[in-house]
């Protein structure tokens, strides 16, 4: 019965939950089943699989002149001088108004290759000579020819690809690399860090074909994956007689709508190569801020290598991986040195935030003794338009706190500095400093239009989105068609962000005991409460944002770090409301001769024994407030039911009465005050909605569903019509169940370790019925896809009575003693949803309330092998902590392969804590590295056929 309740809620493929599902799906689970609903619009699974699709929606032309004039400007006195002087050059690169060498009539696409570098590279010598070189401009950079080289990501596991052509900046020379004793892997990576700008080379290329577009972008992708100090990325098309010039960002690409014929405008062509030989790095992607660090030496931004001399080129620099490498940064709150990476996931998809985020130092501080310097979280991004300031919120909440004193700020993030990047006192903006705000170009001709390849893209009339799993912020609300003229919308403008906190931690699966676990818990639901109160709803629960925060005074190599506090983290999706005061309803609580009557003749017998007059007060006021024209039956047959839910939660909830007296409001919690909805005070001009936000296995059901979630426990209260979804408190104290849930289900005990019975393959023969049945379960509700945890999600709401029998029942057997907060904080749930009353408008002071009393009845509760739990668990984390602290000094640590970046599933978004690295995946059993889904990615090129040798 109940497994048969169970495959009725979502599909389940017997194996680990992120393998790929091999068996049809279950009945239900959606209204078609190859689609994600959103309302009423539909996004297949195909195109959010394929995300490079994605990239061709967010393209946008603009004419060519305003390209070479704005994006690449060269000033023309400087461009004629070069032109003249390209001309007249020994080697003769234009003759007869054909560049030499190019090729003519029918030819192979590797004809292509040696005459364009030749070329190329006399044009950016010259420019070269022609410009003064200064310190802001790439130091060493030639046009190569790569069509018969592999280069290969920083990260081993990442897929070979190859561009035919590219500009690269001064690396080990070919010598350097034969004999260098580094392994052949690790000398590939260096193809990728060296790109200015890349090359794909066709016989005759259509700007307007979609393939051919997906494969530049693949490489400007790679170019952004693979340097983190790249704001955007330069690609060329380029054929026999045209070339075109390409620029990817955070917001999208933009292109020349028309390409330049080399042949017949040759200084345009000039003016490209040109550009890029003589512009300042950042006019060609790079961030001035951030330099590599090389201790001893100073720190050197990576466009200033050299392929000698003390600033050689050294892949050391790089360390093993992106997250291991260290940079200097300079904020506006002064200049930091990374200590390691502690997410970077975001980075490998290119379209949005590219967030990422560092546990750091101040740069004057890293000579200092370990015990005296502090250890800051920095965090860069690009932050939409319309999206909050996080660093701004945290200043903010900051000021409240110094003001009031209160205590529970401590709970959140606490913030050193913060910015909006600038560079040369320009807002670094991808609409303005990187495209210049310039303009749509206008569609072309039909004749010209006639030809053109159209993927599908989505409804640009739908107004909601989730910034959550696979779906990001601009897939659904940003598209543009693939046309020159005919976008839909423009880009998604984006604005560098950078925060920097002195908050520094781990994620909170990291406990070393239950009560650990819940004080943390509590301190992160006390700091959500400050923030709400004084005007923000956070919009981001769940493991990855909620710390377990290291306070310390001094460290030592010997330091156990045991001064630890919860923190609630991440505030980039946090929305702005009214704070709580002014959202307060007016409402009297009268002393009207019919509310006697009522509480006389309407209320059963029994149930007006066992209240206060002032009980049913409450209750008829909150009927009154959610339908105020009910009729006298309605508001006495909703007062009841509500009534008696609430007698029913306060029985469950474990709260003291006494006996033979009337329950009164403020045993009930009704003593306080009902809200107005929380409505977003900046929302869009033309009245949408603000965006969904959450990450899927923690959000809220609420959130996830489009469809309404119902609560028929109390089937009086149908009458009681569910408000709009309104992103609220209530959401995220959902969201915090869900987290504590997704801990007691997927962790064996204190340390982080996920549970043996999740871990690799499932084998029929071996394992039980309970085990096949607790990973559907952790599939249904935590680590499928969004569509089935949405569903899933709503569907335990509807059939609320087989959440213990069913779900509950499978919590590790260590957190048992938790049993009943998880059994209390449902039912809480289930009232407040139901009837949006006082537990609705009050939930944080339910949810501490429980919270507290079972850390109460927890009190001394172990088992005999919990002081050994307790003891490894600390000593893991305290390693981690001294992993980074010490990252700088290369200071070995008792267990630095455990304590490697801690990860956990469905970590989807990246936020300010820390997320799975590639190198921590890989020490992890095979089995085990698949429980982290791997990120979306934005296109990356198929990889081509081994050429043959030139004939």
């Amino acid at each position: 019965m109940a497994r048969q309740q169970l495959a009725d809620w979502g599909r389940f493929n017997g194996k680990t939950s992120d393998s790929p599902s091999r068996s049809p799906p279950i009945k239900g689970l959606l209204p078609t089943q190859d689609t994600l609903t959103l309302g009423t619009k539909f996004l297949t699974k195909e195109k959010i699989q394929k995300h490079a699709m994605a990239d061709i929606d967010r393209v946008r032309f603009v004419t060519t002149r305003d390209f070479l004039d704005n994006i690449l400007p060269v000033d023309q006195s400087t461009l004629d001088r070069i032109y003249r002087t390209v001309l007249q050059h020994k080697s003769k690169p234009y003759v007869n108004q054909r560049w030499s060498g190019f090729p003519k009539g029918k030819y192979k696409e590797e004809y292509l290759y040696k005459p364009f570098v030749n070329i190329a590279n006399v044009i950016a010598q010259i420019a070269g000579k022609e410009v003064p070189k200064t310190e802001d401009q790439v130091k060493e950079a030639s046009w190569k020819d790569y069509h018969s080289e592999s280069p290969q990501s920083l990260e081993p596991d990442a897929t070979r690809i190859r561009p035919d052509c590219a500009l690269a900046m001064a690396m080990a020379s070919d010598a350097d690399l034969k004999n260098s004793p580094l392994p052949e892997a690790r000398k590939e990576t260096l193809w990728w860090l060296q790109f200015v700008a890349v090359v794909e080379a066709k016989r005759d290329f259509d700007q307007n074909n979609v393939e051919l577009i997906r494969q530049l972008l693949g490489y400007l992708r790679l170019v952004m994956v693979e340097q983190k100090d790249r704001r955007f990325a330069l690609g060329l098309f380029l054929s026999g007689s045209q070339a075109s010039v390409w620029l990817h960002d955070r917001s999208g690409v933009i292109g020349m709508d028309v390409p330049i014929s080399m042949h017949e405008k040759p200084m345009d062509f000039v003016h490209v190569i040109a550009a890029m030989s003589i512009l300042p790095a950042h006019r060609l992607g790079f961030d001035p801020d951030m330099q590599l660090a090389r201790e001893p030496s100073p720190p050197i931004h990576t466009y200033r290598l050299s392929s000698a001399g003390p600033d050689k080129f050294d892949i050391e620099l790089y360390k093993k991986s992106h997250y291991a490498t260290q940079w200097v940064i300079k904020t506006k709150g002064g200049t930091f040195m990374t200590l390691r990476a502690m997410s970077l996931l975001r980075t490998d998809i290119v379209m949005g935030s590219g967030c990422m985020v560092w546990a750091a130092i101040r740069y004057n501080d890293r000579h200092q003794d370990l015990n005296d310097r502090k250890v800051f979280v920095l965090k860069q991004w690009w932050k939409s338009e319309g999206q909050a300031d996080e660093g701004a919120i945290y200043e903010r909440l900051g000021a409240i706190s110094a003001a009031s004193g209160h205590p529970d700020a401590q709970y959140l993030g606490q913030l050193e500095c913060h910015e909006i990047v600038k560079i040369g006192g320009e807002v670094d903006s991808t609409d303005s400093l990187i495209q210049r705000r310039l303009k749509d170009a206008p569609p072309l001709p039909r004749e010209h239009a006639a030809g053109i390849k159209r993927p599908h893209t989505t409804d640009p009339e739908l107004d909601e989105t989730f910034h959550i799993n696979f779906v990001t912020e601009d897939d659904l609300d940003v598209v543009a068609s693939y046309a020159p003229g005919a976008n839909a919308k423009a880009l998604q403008k984006r604005t560098r962000m950078r925060v920097v906190l002195k908050t520094f931690g781990c994620p909170i699966k990291f406990f070393t005991t239950r009560q650990e676990l819940l004080t943390c818990l509590l301190h992160a639901v006390r700091g959500h409460r400050f923030a709400y109160d004084n005007g923000y709803v956070q919009r981001d629960v769940s493991t990855a944002n909620l710390l377990i925060a290291l306070s310390y005074q001094g460290i030592s190599l010997r330091g156990r770090f045991p001064d630890v506090r919860g923190c609630l983290i991440d505030f980039d999706h946090a929305k702005e409301v009214l704070p709580v005061a002014q959202r307060k309803a007016e409402l009297e609580l009268r002393d009207d001769p019919r509310l006697y009557t009522f509480f006389r003749d309407g209320l059963h017998p029994e149930l007006a024994k066992r209240i206060t007059k002032e009980v049913f007060q409450r209750a008829l006021q909150l009927v009154k407030f959610r339908a105020p024209e009910a009729t006298r039956s309605l508001l006495v047959a909703c007062s009841e039911a509500y009534i008696e839910a609430a007698l029913q939660y306060h029985e469950i909830s474990g709260r003291s009465s006494l006996p033979n007296n009337p329950y009164t409001p403020e045993q009930l919690g009704w003593n306080s005050d009902l809200l107005h909805p929380a409505v977003d005070i900046h929302q869009d001009r033309d009245g949408r909605r603000s965006p969904r936000s959450g990450t899927p296995p923690y959000a809220s059901a609420k959130i996830l569903n489009e469809d309404p979630v119902e609560v028929p426990r109390w089937l009086a209260s149908g009458a009681l019509r569910p408000s709009v979804v309104v992103h609220d408190a209530i959401h995220d104290m959902e969201s915090f169940f869900w987290v504590l849930l997704h801990l007691c289900m997927t962790r064996s005990g204190p340390g982080g370790a996920r549970r043996e019975e999740l871990v690799g393959e499932l084998n029929p023969d071996t394992d039980s019925a309970d085990v096949l049945e607790l990973r559907r379960i952790v599939y249904c509700f935590f680590d499928g896809p969004l569509e089935i945890i949405a569903w899933n999600k709503k569907e335990v709401f509807k059939d609320w009575k087989n959440f213990e029998p069913l779900v509950l029942r499978h919590i590790h057997p260590y957190f048992e003693p938790l049993r009943s907060l998880l059994r209390r904080w449902w039912e809480l749930l289930l009232l407040a949803y139901e009837f949006e009353g006082y537990e609705y408008h009050n939930i944080h002071t339910f949810v501490i309330e429980l919270v507290e009393r079972a850390l109460k009845e927890l009190g001394t509760i172990a088992s005999p092998d919990d002081e050994q739990r307790q003891e490894d668990a600390t000593e893991r984390r305290n390693d981690f902590f001294r992993r980074i602290i010490y990252a700088d000094r290369g200071i070995p640590t008792q267990q630095a392969q455990q304590a490697s970046a801690p990860s956990s599933p469905n970590e989807y978004r990246v936020t300010t804590a820390f997320n799975t690295t590639p190198e921590a995946q890989r020490q992890k059993p095979a089995t085990d590295a698949r429980n982290v889904p791997s990120p979306p990615s934005s296109p990356t090129p198929v990889q081509k056929k081994t050429r043959k040798s030139k004939q």
